[in-house]
């Protein structure tokens, strides 16, 4: 028997999605690139944090370095979704096949350049390593980290380093790296550069032009490198072997400013010698 009009005044209960607020299993959403940003009023306090820094309207001005790593480091920790994995590998090895392209459209779309593959090494390690200067500059302005260490504790300074790719390092370090982290062997720009002018002063067939770029490549690197270490003095005269170069036209001029450029390097070297005594 029928209770007091109970069955009459409930409503047709339609087709509900389940108990409480939470959809069926099978009305999930795939996971797509930010997977999780776009939750409605159940989501937490960082995914909501995530969501309002993500989707807000895109500032005007260049945002800093800093704040994207850190941005990053908080989206690293929430985990990747399958696409975000994909887009991640795919911008790693875009850095190790020089695929500027590539590598300019993943970041553009917000993949997180500081992320490593399963032995520590990120698009700005693999980008170093190769010597790829512009592929270095752009991972550096969407706030890769120039101090970030491999398995095996290398940074990228590191691999340029031992490879010898001295635009990358000056690039690296006014990105920001750590000049004391150069070589785990302690050894300084100071070492690689002296080492890139024996090979200069070894006579090896260049062509003048090819010999002024490398030197003053070379400059361009201790310049920095001195500047991050405060040695004004000694920058001074670099800047004075900078100009002299510019001024050369023809191989013994240019000879004449690698040798200055080589003492000028022992001399530091000899300098930084005693300094730690």
């Amino acid at each position: 028997m029928e209770g007091g009009g109970g069955a009459a005044a409930a409503p047709d209960p339609g087709p509900e999605p389940g108990p409480g607020l939470e959809p069926e299993p099978e009305q999930a959403p795939e996971p797509a690139l930010g997977a999780g940003l776009t939750l409605g009023p159940a989501a937490g306090a960082p995914l909501g944090y995530l969501h309002v820094l993500w989707q807000r309207e895109e500032p005007t001005g260049k945002i800093p370095a800093r704040r994207l790593r850190r941005a990053a480091r908080l989206h690293r920790w929430l985990g990747p979704t399958g696409k975000e994995t994909h887009a991640l590998k795919r911008l790693r090895e875009a850095a190790n096949s020089n695929d500027l392209d590539t590598v300019q459209q993943l970041l553009e779309d917000g993949t997180d350049p500081c992320a490593a593959d399963d032995k520590g090494r990120t698009a700005l390690h693999f980008a170093s390593c190769n010597g790829n200067d512009h592929i270095v500059q752009l991972l550096l302005d969407h706030g890769a980290d120039p101090n970030q260490r491999d398995g095996l504790g290398n940074t990228p300074l590191h691999l340029a380093a031992c490879t010898n790719h001295v635009p990358v390092i000056t690039t690296l370090l006014r990105g920001g790296a750590r000049v004391d982290a150069l070589d785990r062997a302690g050894r300084t720009p100071l070492h690689l550069a002296k080492s890139k002018l024996n090979i200069l002063q070894e006579g090896i067939s260049h062509s003048l032009e090819a010999v002024r770029l490398e030197v003053k490549q070379i400059i361009q690197m201790l310049r920095e490198y001195l500047d991050r270490l405060g040695r004004h003095e000694q920058k001074e005269q670099l800047d004075d072997l900078c100009s002299r170069l510019q001024m050369t036209s023809t191989k013994e001029q240019v000879d004449e400013v690698t040798d200055l450029l080589a003492s000028f390097t022992s001399l530091s070297l000899q300098m930084q010698k005693m300094e730690k005594r």
